[in-house]
This record gives structure tokens, C-alpha cells and sequence, in this order.
């Protein structure tokens, strides 16, 4: 983990409230693995009082940069929105637990929305990999998955790109050409991507979203249910046990 001022290389809108920004941070893009994120401060002052977790979508470690993928949803996103290149930012990273990578294993990353970000990074790891990706309307980033992907799937709610319909209906007429899924989105699509992987018996690994404070699990902000070995139910941090979990340990539900 590295605490470094990043200057930024570029910061451009993909779609409606949706942007990339490129960092140069030769340290975090170095040690970085799928899945993992960085803590941002949006500014020197006490508001936003809290950093942003934002997940890491590429970390090109031979050029020492990392691509975020975000969405606009507040003050502290629009204030990251609106800084230029050459600016600097402030960032933690990199942060969590991310994927398990399995060789020889026949692979599906699966993302809804801006939950396709952090599965970019993914995709470029794995030796057999297919994609499948679900967005409201609009759809950004898809020729850098269709790149590196076997196969890209893609659906829109409004069927203006691809299947009209949710992503989840295609996996789950796929599902059995997959030995492991991983997927990233909202709780609801990863849910039923789950109960589509239990009903075949395939792995799968969920990448929880949520608000953190510290970042590095001192302050209990981003707890999420998990199961227990003893059976029960058990509160466990998403920043530093997570963000990845295996879909048979936490509960999506909570």
C-alpha cells in the first residue's frame, strides 16, 4: 500500500456521468492486482471529509499507470469530474483483496454498469475468458473487452446495443461452457449471477461496492454480511477482507 500525490494524465467523460481518469503512479500500478481499488482525497479540506473508494479498471505497469472508471453521483465525484490533466491527486493504493485467478479454467467475468470497470483488468489476466456486460442504456469501454475476450456479450435495458434485456439471461443460457464466473454490478444482478452459478455448481467470486471511511479497515464503515463456519451470520469488511468474496460466503441479500 502507497500514500502518493498522482498527476493526472488524462480525465475524459465516457457517458452520461461516467468518466476515466488516468493516473501516473509508478508504485501503485506496479503491485496492483484485478479487483483491488485506491482511496481518493478529493481535496485539502474538511469536505468531502472522507476519501472515495474508487476500484482500479487497468494498472499498465510498464507505463507506471492506472485507469479509473467513475460514476457521478455527488459532490465528491464532481469535484474529481472536474480536475484537468496535470493536476495532482491524492491516493491510497492499492487497497482490498481482489480476484482469484485459476489456470486452465474456462472463465466469464460478468458486470453491470459502472461494475465493468473493475473487471477490465480482469479480463486481461485471464488465459480463457468471455464477457459478458449489461448496462442501463448507453455502453462505454466495450472495445476494450472485445480486445482481449474470446467472446463479449453485451445488453442494454432499452435493447438500443446488443440483447434488449438484462445480462443475467445470457449467462444463464451459457452458463455451463464456465468453470468460473466473477462478476461486478448491482447487488441485485449479482445476486441472481449467483443463484445462476449455484444452480450449475460453477464458482463463483462477487466484487462488493460500498461507502468506506478509512479505508484499510480501522473504522467499521463497510461492513457486509457474510456465513460463519459455525453456521451463523457474521459482519466482515469489505475494504480489507473484500472487496472479492467468494457468492457461497456472503450474503447479497443484507
Amino acid at each position: 500500500m502507497f500514500s502518493e500525490k498522482c498527476e493526472i494524465i488524462s480525465n475524459e467523460q465516457l457517458a452520461s456521468k461516467v468518466y476515466e481518469m488516468v493516473l501516473r503512479t509508478d508504485n501503485i500500478a506496479r503491485e496492483s492486482e484485478p479487483g483491488q481499488f485506491i482511496h481518493i482525497r478529493i481535496n485539502g479540506g474538511l469536505y468531502p471529509l472522507l476519501r472515495r473508494p474508487i476500484s482500479i479498471s487497468r494498472a499498465k505497469k510498464e507505463e507506471g499507470t492506472i485507469t479509473i472508471v467513475y460514476h457521478v453521483i455527488g459532490q465528491g465525484t464532481e469535484e474529481i469530474a472536474a480536475m484537468v490533466k496535470g493536476e495532482m491527486l491524492d491516493v491510497i493504493g492499492p487497497l482490498g483483496k481482489g480476484f482469484t485467478l485459476f489456470e486452465g479454467k474456462r472463465c466469464a467475468v460478468v458486470g453491470g454498469g459502472i461494475g465493468t470497470a473493475p473487471l477490465l483488468e480482469l479480463a486481461h489476466r485471464l488465459k480463457n475468458c468471455d464477457a459478458y456486460l449489461g448496462f442501463k442504456d448507453e455502453v462505454y469501454k466495450l472495445h476494450e473487452f472485445q480486445a482481449v475476450c474470446q467472446k463479449t456479450v453485451v445488453a442494454t435495458e432499452n435493447g438500443s446495443i446488443g440483447y434488449k434485456g438484462f445480462i443475467t439471461e445470457l449467462l444463464e443460457q451459457n452458463i455451463k461452457a464456465y468453470d468460473v464466473v466473477y462478476t461486478c454490478g448491482p447487488k441485485p444482478m449479482m445476486r441472481r449471477v449467483a443463484d445462476i452459478c449455484m444452480a450449475s455448481n460453477v464458482e463463483c467470486y462477487v466484487s462488493m461496492e460500498e461507502r468506506m471511511g478509512c479505508g484499510i479497515g480501522a473504522c467499521l464503515v463497510c461492513t457486509c454480511k457474510v456465513k460463519g463456519g459455525d453456521g451463523g451470520v457474521h459482519h466482515t469488511k469489505v475494504c480489507k477482507d473484500g472487496p472479492v468474496f467468494n457468492a457461497k460466503e456472503v450474503l447479497l441479500d443484507a
